[in-house]
Formats: structure tokens, C-alpha cells, sequence
């Protein structure tokens, strides 16, 4: 539910004003039921948090043993009666406030993001919560006080000179400043943008759009305060609901519509239909299969106005002689001549198609390409205006590439989901036990040796202390800050081919990669010659070792790979690593972070994916997972390797 939609369905609810809570259930762990009656008449008021809040008239039959946060609810608000229900701002937020002899309890319900319902005293102290939260923004904690999150503005009462204010200082596109600032949400933000008939993905507007856009306020919400609602299921394909409204929008004017006497009605035909057909998930599937179209179309628009944002920068160097005369010709008429002659004079050449004193441009027409050309800018500052545009455009399309990979991977967990449902007989896949060097960097050598290497100064203690045995080697990287890296002999002579690997997975996750070097030195040594005691008079830092005796000194260049093996994400050095991997990719010091990197890995590994792979790779190709793998610094991706079949 949205913010429109709360403020359309309190009104509704005041028919619980003076009603007395009988019972509280919990029917999942996001969702509570409370039994209420007033006036003779029995209520039962379903609270989903983070989704929606409505009257039902199929109440889902509850658990026999309640959990204790319905129990509680019981303790503190049984034969209570309600005393106000309201909504806080325009958010959505609903606070059911309770009374019951001289106690005041409040029941605030949470309808944004993952959601909450909060029980508080009267100073909205926190009682209990129905889940705890701890963030950097607030905390909803038993004992807490509760802080509400920080308002946007209210599009019902808005006066003109606050919302001309907020329009002003867009720093986005403006459907999105429609929808984050003033709390109404996509849908209602791109019906004022139609209704207005002002692009919705402008980032600047003018003094008459800006009036255009307040009068489509307006009337996008004018039956909210006229109470004119016409409250309804919107329908595709004949019975598939799409959408609950309270009042229509053009966007589903061609759409079948279910209308009903009340919203709540609506509210709760809709949700029922979603909980009588939880195996086809239906609804849900339509609605994020619109979601992934509309991001593809976005997609294209995106990397279209890229492609010609650039080709209008490039055009102008093409012609530059002829638009550096042009800027220069306006510069000196503008000593002399006012605006209005200007463009009467400039009106008569061919290629010049309109003069703007507000923004001091000049459009003009090249090879039947209109460009807006800045008189108090060179050339070159002219044609920068627009790569910077076409960058703006790159950048825009690589997010909504990565939210289409997003959604992508919601609506197939929501078929899995859909599928584990119907086939419920079915086994389970057993989850793969995590073995005990995985919490340590790791990797299998070509000749299939075990070479594992601390993350930290404490994992470096702990792989020695624990697992260093006599006929094992010892690597370190010849540098400060490096892992301690053994290789598993298993009773058996290391090969030359081991030693090189295990060699360079040392030197990679050492700080050598960290400053930017393509290679390092390295050392191994026995088991023997690693000691934690220090001479007299010295001090062993944790982490570190004292080598006593002759070392072997091999150079290595820093370069690793991070693949799919077995549907794990494995990393080591490329050698080893594509012997194994179905697919992998291979990095070396680059110029973007950690986290810039397990992304671009991710999405590689995803791209190069064939399609029959692809599904169950989502799961297991996460950035978390491979950033395990990741060396400290920078990398960039070299190459890509797929085994083959």
C-alpha cells in the first residue's frame, strides 16, 4: 500500500472508533490480526507490515499456540477500546491509539519497506516491537524511545509556493522527486507527469511546467479531498489482478476494472486473491515482468540519448569552424542589439532554428540534428556539455541494468518459490556442508595439493598453530603484510608445479598487489624453521613468525582467478583455477575497488553464462561470495576463461 492509499482508507476505518479488542493473533511473522467489536458488530483488522492494513471479512484461521508478541497484546490491550486511528503526515504510517481505564497504548504500524508493528506507551516508549531493528538511522528496540522516520511532503494540502519550492531543487529526474519527496510513490507520480504533459525524466523544469505540474497535483488527488473514490481491482487478461486503486488513473484506462462499494472491500479482495493462489503467484509475476519491460525500454532510451548526446559533442567538433563564426557573430550583435532582433536577424539563416534569451542559446540544425548551442561557451565547452550528458546517460543505463538484474533474480526466486509450493513431496536439496579450510583463502593446485592462507594476523596464528605440520611448506611474500600461506603435503613430495602456484597466490593476496606491482618475490621454508619465540630483547607481533635458517627465494607475478566450481565461487591462481572452474575470470592490480570488482565479476560470470546455467548460478555468483576471494587494492578484470565441456 501506498501513502495514497492509507490516506484514502482511514476514513474507513473510523467505524472502529470506540471498538474494544477482543483478540490479537499473529498469522506469520509479518502479520497480525486483531478481533474487534463495536456496536454489535465483529471486525477483524488484518496488519501486514511493510504491506498493507485493511478490514477482512475471511479472517485466515490463526495457530493454536500464539506467539508471545499476540500474547502480549492480549496483556495490554485486551478490552481496550480504540480511540483514534491515524495516519502520521502522509506517510505510511498508521498509529491505532488504544485506552483502556487510565492506560494509553499505541499500536503503531509500519507499512514502508520490510515494515514493523510497534507496540509503545503513552510517551511512545517502546513496549515491544513485532521485530527488532538496529540501524545507523534509528533503532525500534524494546525500551527505545520510538523515532519516526524523517517526513516528505504532503501532495494533498501542498500550497503552490512549496511545491514551485521542491521542484526547484530536483536533483533527479523529476517522476522520481515526485515520487521520493512528496511520498506518493511511481504510479501516481507518472499520472501527474502525464496529465501535466511534461517528460518525466526532464531534471530541469520551467516556471510554466512548474504551474502546468501543481494544477495535475491537483487533480490527481482531488477525490481524496472531495471523498469522490472510486475504489477498484485492476485487471489484465481477463481475471489477472494487477493493481488495487482507490480512485481511477489513466494509466489503466484501457485496463478491465473490478469495482467496489469501499476501499477496503477492494483491499481485501485483492490481498485474498494473492493468499487463495500462493502456487501460481500470478499477480506477482505480471507485476514484476512489467517491471522488467519498463527497465528494458528505459535501458534503451538510456543508451540511445547516450549514443546521441555523444554524437551531437563529436558533430560540433566536426563543424567547428562554422559554429565558432556563429557563437562568435552573437557575442558581438549582442553589444548592440537586443534579444528580439537577434533572433529576427538570426531567424533568417537556414541552420539556425531558435534563439532563447531565458537560457541564452542558440539552436541550431546540422545535418537535420537540432543542437542548443551556449553563446557564453567555446566550442569545446559546448561539445563537452554533451559527453557529459552522454555520461550521465552511460551511467543511468548501467543502473538500471543492475536493477534489471535485480528484478531478474526476485521473479525467478518467486517462481522457485511458486515451484517448491506445488511440489512439496519432493526432497529437499541437501545444503553442502561449508569444510574447515573455507573460512580460510584456499585453493586446490594443479597436481591436486591443498593450499590455504590467512585472511588476518589471527587467522595467520591460528593456520600455523593448527594446522602447520612437519612435512608441509611454509610461503610468505618478502614484503610487510602478507598471508601465511602452508601447503598440504599429506605424506607426499610437492611438486615444482605446486610450489609455483602456491608461490603466487602468496605474493597476490600480499600487499605487492595492493601497491600496484605486476609481480613479487616470494619464499618457502619448512615447518622446522617457523618459530613463535623471539631472540632476547625481541617481540613477535600476532600474525607474525620468526624464520630461522636458509630460505628459497622464487619470484611470481600477481595474478589470481575467480571462477564456479562444484556451484561455489573458488579463487586462486588462474593455472590452478581454470583447470577446475566451468568458467572464470582472470584479474590482475588494476584501478577499482573491491567492491567495484566483485560486481564487475559477478556480472561477467553471469553474462558468459549460458542460458541452461544461468538460473542456478544467480544463488550461488554473489557479490558477497566473491569478495571473499578478492585480494586488498585495486584489480581490474584481464581476461575470461571457460572450461571445456
Amino acid at each position: 500500500m501506498t501513502s495514497v492509499d492509507v490516506a484514502a482508507l482511514l476514513p474507513e476505518l473510523d467505524v472502529l472508533i470506540g471498538a474494544k479488542l477482543e483478540k490479537a493473533y499473529q498469522l506469520s511473522p509479518v502479520e497480525i490480526r486483531l478481533k474487534l467489536a463495536a456496536r454489535n458488530q465483529k471486525y477483524d483488522l488484518i496488519i501486514g507490515s511493510g504491506k498493507r492494513l485493511h478490514l477482512t471479512s475471511n479472517p485466515t484461521l490463526a495457530p493454536a499456540a500464539p506467539p508471545s508478541f499476540p500474547m502480549l497484546l492480549r496483556k495490554e490491550l485486551k478490552g481496550g477500546r480504540i480511540a483514534a486511528i491515524v495516519q502520521h503526515g502522509f506517510d505510511r504510517i498508521v498509529e491505532i491509539q488504544f485506552i483502556r481505564g487510565d492506560d494509553e497504548r499505541y499500536l503503531i504500524c509500519e507499512l514502508f519497506s520490510k515494515g514493523n508493528v510497534i507496540l509503545t506507551d503513552t510517551s511512545k516508549r517502546i513496549i515491544l516491537p513485532l521485530r527488532g531493528m538496529r540501524s545507523a538511522a534509528r533503532q525500534v528496540l524494546r525500551g527505545q524511545h520510538y523515532e519516526y522516520p524523517p517526513s516528505q511532503l504532503n501532495p494533498i494540502d501542498i500550497s503552490y509556493d512549496e511545491f514551485e519550492k521542491a521542484i526547484a531543487s530536483i536533483s533527479r529526474d523529476l517522476v522520481r522527486t515526485l515520487a521520493t519527496r512528496f511520498n506518493m510513490g511511481g504510479l501516481y507520480a507518472e499520472e501527474v507527469c502525464l496529465r501535466a504533459h511534461v517528460a518525466k525524466d526532464k531534471t530541469s523544469v520551467t516556471s510554466d511546467e512548474v504551474h502546468t505540474l501543481y494544477e495535475a497535483l491537483r487533480a490527481v488527488f482531488d477525490p481524496l479531498l472531495s471523498s469522490k473514490l472510486k475504489p477498484h481491482i485492476v485487471c489484465e487478461h481477463g481475471s489477472v489482478p494487477i493493481d488495487v486503486l482507490p480512485f481511477e488513473v489513466s494509466q489503466f484506462e484501457r485496463y478491465e476494472k473490478r469495482y467496489f462499494a469501499s476501499f477496503n472491500q477492494a483491499l481485501d479482495v485483492y490481498f485474498g486473491l494473492e493468499v487463495e493462489k500462493p502456487e501460481t503467484t500470478s499477480a506477482t509475476q505480471t507485476r514484476l515482468e512489467k517491471i522488467i519491460n519498463r527497465q528494458k525500454d528505459a535501458i534503451e532510451q538510456f543508451k540511445s540519448r547516450e549514443r546521441e548526446n555523444h554524437f551531437k559533442g563529436d558533430l560540433l567538433f566536426e563543424k567547428y569552424q562554422e559554429v565558432d563564426r556563429l557563437i562568435d557573430a552573437v557575442r558581438r550583435a549582442r553589444e548592440s542589439k537586443t534579444w528580439d532582433e537577434l533572433g529576427r536577424v538570426l531567424g533568417s539563416l537556414s541552420f539556425v532554428e531558435q534563439v532563447d534569451q531565458r537560457t541564452g542559446t542558440v539552436t541550431i540544425n546540422i545535418e537535420g540534428i537540432t543542437i542548443d548551442v551556449a553563446i557564453d561557451r567555446d566550442v569545446p565547452q559546448n561539445a563537452q556539455k554533451y559527453y557529459e550528458k552522454a555520461k550521465v546517460m552511460k551511467a543511468k543505463s548501467e543502473g538500471a541494468e543492475r536493477a534489471l538484474a535485480l528484478s531478474i533474480k526476485t521473479i525467478d526466486q518467486e517462481k522457485a518459490s511458486a515451484g517448491k509450493q506445488v511440489g512439496s513431496d519432493k526432497l529437499r536439496a541437501k545444503k553442502k556442508k561449508t569444510r574447515w579450510f573455507e573460512r580460510y583463502r584456499w585453493f586446490f593446485s594443479t597436481d591436486g595439493f591443498l593450499v590455504i592462507g590467512g585472511r588476518d594476523a589471527e587467522t595467520n596464528e591460528e593456520l600455523v598453530k593448527k594446522y602447520l605440520e612437519p612435512r608441509d611448506l611454509f610461503l610468505h611474500a618478502d614484503v610487510h603484510g602478507a598471508p601465511a600461506v602452508i601447503v598440504k603435503s599429506e605424506g607426499k613430495e610437492i611438486p615444482e608445479p605446486t610450489l609455483r602456484e602456491a608461490a603466487q597466490f602468496a605474493v597476490s593476496y600480499s600487499s605487492i598487489w595492493k601497491q600496484g606491482l605486476g609481480s613479487g618475490r616470494c619464499y618457502w621454508v619448512h615447518p622446522s624453521q617457523v618459530s613463535k619465540t623471539p631472540e632476547s630483547g625481541e617481540y613477535v607481533p600476532k600474525g607474525g613468525f620468526i624464520i630461522r635458517g636458509d630460505r628459497h627465494y622464487m619470484e611470481s607475478e600477481a595474478r589470481l582467478a575467480i571462477g564456479l566450481h562444484d556451484d561455489k565461487i573458488v579463487g586462486g591462481p588462474a593455472s590452478a583455477i581454470t583447470r577446475v572452474a566451468k568458467m572464470a575470470v582472470v584479474l590482475e592490480p588494476g584501478k577499482y575497488n573491491q567492491s567495484d570488482v566483485a560486481k564487475m565479476v559477478s556480472r561477467e560470470l553471469l553474462a558468459k553464462a549460458r542460458e541452461d546455467e544461468k538460473k542456478g548460478l544467480r544463488t550461488a555468483v554473489t557479490v558477497n561470495q566473491i569478495a571473499k576471494f578478492l585480494p586488498s587494492g585495486y584489480s581490474e578484470i584481464s581476461g575470461f576463461e571457460r572450461k571445456q565441456r
